[in-house]
């Protein structure tokens, strides 16, 4: 039996709050989700998963640890050196993590081909551009495969991919989307994601977005995508204020658009670097 998007998304978060750390629960202690904005015409089938799950809960095949809030687990509010806005979680419940730009489950960097997007390649390239100083890895999304070798050979050292998240963490880098979950997708933005799942989440991530503008310290956000760019904007980070630097790019699912792009690493670390601050080791 079919219900509401906007009356599941309501039930299924109900207290969401408390998933939250205490220093981003009080960010958020006076922040409503944007339920009311969903479109009160979309249908959630009962067999539909919204997805990655409630902290502490779970289902077959999702990655260990995932949950909606996931991307404030390990970086504290006061402590964002970096915001990197993605869209929303991949599009299967065994690979959303919480966490932008993260695949779940994947063992070797050859499981991020399963993807049918190549987002999480084309994003891993631009990375891996900046830490190594190797711009031929962005003049082209074929580059991936020339990378991918040089991985497997070990002549390209590189932590496994359920590394890389934790590494950016401790860097004080956010993993956020603009939407904190899913249930249907498509790749030109299938109505859940637009008119579902980005306005409900929307006065949260602006929430944690104008928190982390109000620091004084130095802080780089970079959306990738139209949805990331527009919360952005109305949360007035875009331009950002001083001391801060606010870099919109194509989303990396378009990868030769978004590899033909100035790196956003580099120019995050030489605004941390010109504001007195230490660059990220990406």
């Amino acid at each position: 039996m079919a219900t509401t998007l906007c009356e599941a998304m309501r039930e299924m978060t109900a207290g969401w709050k408390d998933d939250l750390p205490p220093d981003w629960r009080l960010v958020m202690q006076d922040v409503e989700t944007g339920a009311d904005d969903i479109d009160p015409h979309l249908q959630l089938e009962a067999w539909e998963p919204i997805f990655p799950a409630r902290k502490g809960r779970s289902f077959p095949g999702a990655p260990e640890g995932a949950h909606m809030l996931r991307a404030f687990d390990a970086v504290r509010a006061d402590a964002v050196r970096v915001v990197l806005l993605g869209q929303d979680p991949y599009p299967d419940p065994a690979a959303s993590t919480g966490r932008a730009f993260e695949i779940g489950n994947a063992l070797v960097w050859r499981d991020l081909e399963r993807m049918f997007s190549k987002s999480i390649r084309a994003f891993t390239l631009m990375l891996m551009a900046a830490r190594y100083d190797r711009p031929e890895l962005t003049h082209s999304f074929s580059a991936w495969s020339t990378m991918l070798a040089e991985i497997e050979s070990g002549s390209l050292q590189i932590e496994d991919p359920a590394d890389m998240a934790d590494r950016q963490e401790r860097a004080g880098v956010l993993l956020l989307n603009s939407a904190l979950t899913l249930s249907r997708f498509q790749r030109d933005v299938d109505p859940h994601q637009g008119r579902g799942h980005v306005l409900f989440w929307r006065p949260v991530i602006r929430a944690a977005l104008r928190h982390i503008a109000s620091q004084d310290r130095p802080v780089v956000f970079v959306a990738f995508g139209q949805a990331a760019a527009d919360n952005l904007e109305h949360a007035g980070c875009l331009p950002a204020p001083a001391p801060h630097l606010s870099l919109v790019l194509p989303h990396p699912a378009f990868a030769e658009e978004f590899l033909a792009c100035a790196n956003p690493f580099l120019a995050a670390n030489a605004h941390l670097q010109r504001m007195g601050a230490q660059p990220i080791a990406w």
